[in-house]
């Protein structure tokens, strides 16, 4: 009866969708990050003027100092970002193997289960058992190969989205070095109710970046 269930077998490996929801589940954790990271920089920074300042009764309360923040688009930053694009298509590039490597597994599956299938009718008791063991075999390897490979494939996505993330981070610091604004943000559709564009930094970020990203090229 075990042969009947060949649709059960090749429908649970089907991978395709799962990981690309799972590329746009890390593109949008990678905008979280880069966020988080961001405030957890210049908050550091804030704390430290607060603590230096509090002990000096000739200066300015820095609760009256006035707060500026400057917000970009990470979408476009993603889209014009020469870095951003090249590792984009190396995800892409590493996606499609991983694809191609799950397809290949599914098809040999799918090859000895119609072999096993349409010998059936011929086999005895024993070799219906041993083709069941042998396919059960099969499913757990060809199984824990998939996880092998989501997880290596996880693993070197996030590496390659903190890389971004760090260089996007070093460059602000560069870009903000005057400390001109106390907060930058990544800016999303549906985040702020109102944004002032004058404090619209995208452009300048963007430009930024591609010219750090020329020089480390060259050298």
């Amino acid at each position: 009866m075990f042969f009947s269930l060949i649709d059960y077998y090749i429908a649970g490996l089907n991978f395709n969708v799962i990981m690309k929801q799972a590329l746009l589940i890390v593109n949008a954790v990678l905008v979280i990050a880069v966020s988080y990271l961001l405030y957890k920089q210049f908050a550091k920074r804030s704390e430290t003027v607060i603590t230096a300042g509090a002990g000096l009764a000739n200066k300015d309360s820095v609760t009256s100092k006035k707060l500026l923040f400057a917000y970009m688009n990470m979408d476009s930053i993603q889209a014009q970002y020469e870095l951003a694009k090249v590792v984009s298509n190396e995800v892409e590039r590493r996606r499609e193997s991983l694809d191609a490597e799950l397809n290949r597994m599914q098809k040999a599956f799918r090859n000895k289960l119609e072999g096993y299938q349409q010998r059936s009718a011929t086999m005895t008791e024993e070799q219906a058992v041993a083709a069941k063991e042998d396919l059960e075999n099969t499913e757990r390897e060809m199984m824990e190969k998939r996880q092998t490979l989501a997880d290596g494939y996880q693993n070197w996505l996030a590496s390659k989205n903190m890389s971004v993330i760090k260089d996007i981070k070093d460059y602000l610091k560069q870009f903000n070095a005057d400390g001109t604004y106390s907060f930058i943000f990544s800016h999303e559709p549906g985040l702020f109710y109102y944004s002032d564009t004058t404090y619209d930094i995208t452009n300048e970020v963007i430009k930024g970046l591609n010219q750090q990203y020329k020089l480390r090229k060259k050298k």
